[in-house]
């Protein structure tokens, strides 16, 4: 959230510019971006849990 309050350059910046000049596009892109980032994120955490729970009950 503070991301959209104060951001002068990023995803945050750009969804807040297109919700102040009604660019609907601009704005559902951002969101898009944000959605496929956090999707790979939570994948890449998911695949260390699952590695890192294997090790430790070998060990």
């Amino acid at each position: 959230m503070g991301e959209f309050l104060v951001s002068k350059a990023g995803i945050g910046y750009l969804i807040i510019y297109g919700t102040q000049v009604f660019n609907l596009s601009l704005v559902m892109a951002g969101i898009l971006i944000l959605v496929i980032i956090s999707f790979i994120l939570y994948n890449i955490i998911m695949y260390l849990e699952k590695i890192l729970l294997k090790n430790s009950k070998e060990a």
